[in-house]
């Protein structure tokens, strides 16, 4: 086989000297041949590269790619005149805009304004949806925005009789970090330390530990009122009773954890004396174990503080 053959080396030249094509061109970058000798045993690759036409699309490639990241920090810095409701098209879009703007769009600007309280209407449409999904999605913003609770409670208390379990511990999860209460309030908190769904529950015993004195004692009296228990109606009253006695049961339960657990005693302990709680509520509560101990230090500096001196 003859060595350094002329660049403008083709199939035909190929065939003239022996070769047999295999293969041509792929694209304009690449010029390929492939062949071999004519009664040969192993075949013989030949390829011809055009550098200058591969090197102009390296850097159109290139180019292209530096637009791109211009164009996604140009979106960055920009991203505040955009409205709420385009951001939000725009994260859920599918486009893609850079590996930065969902996060950037999202903590840095739309849940900056409705921290504010700041546009809230597109929250609050996802939080009052027809669709679960809108609904649970809305629920997970309200819970990390967290918007001035005097301007959406009328909305944020629609989650606690939501069907999807996810919106109503973010109800709950909501009230806790915005200190958020009021009767209307206390009723559902009520109903959340009966739910069934014991994420719900553990999240409510959770906010128990977390909410300050006044509002834990008036949280236990509406409990041991009997709010937020269900109107059970069978024909048998025995079954309506035994249903009863168990509701009681189980609020009076829950009020005697987060007490205990107010006064600092180890969840470990509790779990062993409290028997009839499932262990997740428990498990639950053990994940949350820093933020009870931070609850605990939080009210014993504020009683030293009123104390004095």
């Amino acid at each position: 086989m003859p060595e350094n053959l002329p660049p403008q080396l083709v199939a035909q030249d190929l065939a003239d000297i022996g070769f047999r094509q295999l293969g041509a061109e792929f694209d304009e970058a690449w010029s390929l041949v492939v062949a071999e000798i004519g009664g040969g045993i192993a075949p013989t690759v030949v390829i011809a590269i055009d550098i200058g036409v591969f090197v102009k699309q390296i850097t159109q490639l290139h180019q292209q790619n530096a637009c791109g990241v211009t164009t996604a920090l140009s979106m960055s810095s920009d991203l505040a005149a955009y409205t709420t409701n385009d951001l939000l098209r725009m994260i859920h879009g599918g486009e893609d805009l850079g590996p930065d703007f969902a996060y950037n769009a999202l903590w840095g600007t739309v849940f900056g304004r409705w921290r504010k309280g700041i546009d809230l209407d597109p929250l609050i449409e996802l939080l009052q949806s027809e669709k679960s999904s809108e609904r649970q999605r809305g629920a997970w913003y309200l819970d990390e925005a967290s918007p001035p609770k005097d301007q959406i409670a009328d909305i944020v208390i629609k989650l606690a009789d939501d069907p999807i379990s996810h919106c109503r511990w973010r109800f709950v999860a909501y009230v806790t970090n915005s200190g958020l209460y009021s009767d209307a309030i206390a009723d559902r908190l009520a109903a959340s330390l009966l739910d069934l769904d014991l994420y719900v529950r553990a999240e409510t015993i959770f906010w128990a530990v977390w909410a300050d004195d006044a509002n834990f004692d008036h949280f236990v009296g509406v409990v041991l009122s009997g709010a937020g228990t269900k109107p059970y109606r069978f024909r048998n009253p025995q079954t309506t009773a035994f249903w009863r006695e168990s509701e009681r049961k189980r609020a009076a339960r829950g009020i005697e954890i987060a007490q205990r657990l107010r006064a600092g005693e180890s969840i470990a302990s509790i779990r062993e004396s409290v028997p009839e709680e499932d262990s997740y509520s428990f498990d639950k509560l053990a994940f949350l174990d820093h933020a009870i101990k931070r609850a605990l230090e939080r009210r014993a500096q504020k009683a030293n503080a009123a104390s004095g001196p």
